[in-house]
């Protein structure tokens, strides 16, 4: 019974250490977790910003060439001449020949802006009407009412302008300027770049990797139907990738990047339709090593505000990485911490328990001999009786008291007194198994329950018992005898009927003549 609740007791304080533990370790995991997730939200927070800071700096730097462009090379009589006369001729012969004239002067510096990625020299006359597109001199005398606002704002406002805007060949970052002859409007020209030209900007601040995608919806609009050839479909399902600005960069290859958007379309599809600035981060084992890759999404809006376009950076994402290593060390301190307390936790509920069983202990059992009193006897018995009960196991009961002990109190004593009751319960101590419950009674009253005992063997023990403690020798004291009650469990018992019968058995030994066994 003591060993059962002695593993009982050690198998509950396990228990409990185990459940600190996980519930430390989770709290330590969930630390981590939020603190990783605010570390790297704030930095993509930064990230987004920046770049976005990035591109306005180049598209800056791109309207401030187009503007030197224009003043050393188009505001020019010669050039200004040619299209004054082209607003008001009618003759498309002769118009052909101003295109063609126009063409010759201007054919070198466009070669020479190609240089500065200049994508587009585009002359229009008034009310939109395309005169020379140095791209594509075949193209001309479409109307672009509808087809580019950059130009009709340029028409009604006469003040220059730039924003990005696709076209019926090419998209460009676009700069679109007012022609005057003696302060007649008379037409438009536009000097436009490619994403080559802004990644080229863009690189010099950093070496990294981008991508240029734009509306799929604008493209299939606006496009002439030969030109969409220039265009490939995206892992983003509304945008297209103009091919020309496609390329390996420094950093991060097609091959990989186009792998990374696959992989990411779920995260980013919804906020890449509501047009957002953001910035997110990816980590493959596949992928350079597993090494975190920041992703951030920059919108291009049109001259309305309107999202037409993306670009997209890639870089190696080394202060993510920086936060992965540091949180991964917190968890390892913090798993660390939490089994530290958890052994804490673990020595202090020991020590509670034994201190607790002590106190249970020094409750239940007899001071002066070691063995369990009364109230220990009781606590045991209820749950021993059903046990047995239960299972249909013999168990059977000793009751014995010490003959006429008053009388050795009062002739030698209490202390010889509490001498003998000492002995007497070291004597049956020895004698009895480990199994069997001992206790003093009260007073000179001892009983023994035996498990897994019939009544003729508890007979046989007792007989035992009184034999010994007859024969034994105490010091200053004349012969001590016992007397013995013995009786088994029976299936209609309880601990009372239990109990009283075998105080009657005693009872009957003694008047039997004492220091002999009486059993039922």
């Amino acid at each position: 019974m003591l060993l059962k609740n002695f593993f009982k007791d050690t198998k509950s304080i396990i228990i409990s250490a185990i459940g600190v533990f996980i519930l430390l370790e989770s709290l330590a995991l969930f630390a981590v977790n939020y603190a990783k997730k605010t570390e790297i939200d704030n930095y993509l927070n930064i990230s987004s910003p920046d770049f976005k800071s990035h591109i306005n700096i180049a598209n800056r730097y791109l309207t401030e060439v187009s503007k030197i462009f224009y003043d050393l090379k188009i505001d020019k009589p010669e050039i200004i001449d040619i299209i004054y006369m082209a607003s008001k001729e009618k003759d498309k012969v002769k118009l052909s020949k101003l295109r063609e004239e126009l063409l010759n002067k201007l054919n070198v510096t466009y070669k020479y802006m190609h240089k500065y990625h200049v994508r587009q020299l585009h002359f229009q006359l008034p009310k939109a009407v395309s005169f020379l597109r140095f791209h594509k001199p075949s193209k001309f005398g479409d109307s672009l009412i509808g087809i580019r606002e950059t130009i009709e704002y340029v028409n009604e406002n006469r003040t220059p302008i730039s924003a990005f805007e696709e076209g019926r060949i090419f998209n460009g970052f676009r700069n679109v300027y007012p022609i005057y002859k003696d302060k007649e409007f008379i037409g438009t020209v536009e000097i436009s770049f490619s994403f080559d030209a802004m990644q080229e900007v863009l690189a010099k601040i950093d070496s990294t990797s981008y991508l240029f995608m734009i509306n799929k919806h604008i493209v299939d609009t606006k496009v002439f139907s030969s030109e969409k050839l220039n265009y490939q479909l995206s892992e983003f399902n509304d945008y297209y990738y103009d091919k020309k600005t496609l390329k390996d960069t420094t950093q991060i290859g097609l091959k990989e990047i186009f792998q990374i958007n696959k992989n990411i379309f779920n995260d980013v599809q919804k906020r890449i339709k509501n047009g957002d600035l953001f910035s997110i981060y990816y980590q493959s084992t596949d992928m350079y090593n597993g090494h975190t890759i920041v992703i951030s999404f920059a919108p291009v809006t049109n001259l309305n505000n309107k999202t037409v376009a993306y670009i997209v950076h890639y870089l190696f994402g080394d202060f993510v990485d920086v936060i992965f290593n540091n949180m991964r060390l917190l968890f390892v301190v913090l798993t660390l911490l939490a089994f530290i307390l958890t052994i804490i936790f673990t020595f202090i509920l020991f020590n509670e328990r034994r201190k607790q069983k002590a106190m249970h202990d020094f409750a239940v059992h007899d001071a002066l001999t070691g063995i369990y009193n009364r109230h220990g006897i009781n606590e045991i018995l209820s749950q021993e009786l059903k046990e047995f009960k239960r299972d249909k196991k013999e168990f059977s009961v000793i009751f014995f008291d010490i003959d006429l002990f008053k009388k050795v109190n009062d002739i030698y004593g209490h202390d010889i007194g509490d001498y003998v009751l000492e002995n007497i319960a070291n004597l049956v101590s020895i004698e009895i198994r480990s199994s069997d419950i001992f206790a003093r009674w009260g007073g000179e009253e001892f009983i023994i329950f035996l498990p897994n005992t019939n009544i003729s063997n508890s007979i046989d023990i007792a007989e035992k018992l009184r034999k010994i403690i007859e024969e034994h020798a105490f010091s200053n004291v004349d012969s001590i005898t016992c007397s013995f009650g013995v009786t088994q469990l029976q299936e209609q018992d309880d601990k009372t009927s239990f109990l009283k019968r075998v105080d009657e058995l005693l009872y009957k030994a003694k008047e039997n003549g004492r220091n002999c066994v009486v059993s039922d």
